[in-house]
């Protein structure tokens, strides 16, 4: 079965628990970094430690809903990258389950991993949306440069958007690391009947 084993669903009492706690970290970080102006998104780190900790459906499930509370809430154009937290929430359950988190290794895939998929998934967003910009100013002012001197929109577009992805994944993916690798061992363990390295 290979990686297909990741993605049976086990969405037992403590999964479904874990979902609200994920929502509530993901919204907080992206309420600071809006009400602070950040140029960084900091909306997946609830996310990312879902899908660690209780595999993709349950990261996945995580940042989808997110999406459509912070869309309402702290940032009205949230919506439509809610399929964009789907995929984040699946890869880290993905690494997850192959125990990436565990290894220095494993740790840098899974940050390019996160940066990938955030990136190349939001730039057809970008464009479609909102003209190419990711909305964060540095980002945006390479692609208007960019734009002027001749590049392609849609690879000006992708480096407007992986300008932010780059320090804001690089943010998520140590602090979900951190929150996990900080729970109890106990807390962690009823979790990793899922995973294919176990705790």
């Amino acid at each position: 079965m290979g990686i297909l084993n990741a993605f049976k669903v086990r969405m037992n009492t403590l999964a479904i628990v874990l979902i609200p706690v994920c929502i509530a970290i993901d919204w907080a970080g992206h309420a600071v970094a809006s009400t602070l102006k950040l140029p960084l998104f900091l909306d997946s780190i609830g996310t990312v430690l879902g899908g660690l900790l209780a595999g993709p459906w349950v990261g996945g499930l995580a940042g989808l809903i997110t999406n459509f509370i912070s869309s309402g809430t702290v940032d009205p154009i949230a919506a439509p990258y809610s399929v964009i937290s789907l995929a984040i929430g699946i890869a880290a359950g993905i690494a997850g389950y192959y125990g990436w988190h565990k290894t220095w290794p494993g740790r840098v895939a899974l940050y390019i991993l996160i940066v990938l998929v955030a990136s190349i998934g939001s730039t057809p967003l970008n464009m479609g949306l909102y003209g190419g910009q990711s909305g964060l100013p540095f980002g945006d002012s390479l692609y208007a440069g960019m734009v002027k001197g001749g590049w392609p929109t849609w690879l000006a577009s992708y480096i407007d958007e992986a300008s932010g992805d780059i320090p804001d994944k690089l943010i998520t993916v140590v602090v979900a690391i951190v929150i996990f690798f900080g729970l109890p061992n106990r807390y962690r363990a009823l979790f990793s009947v899922w995973r294919r390295t176990g705790d």
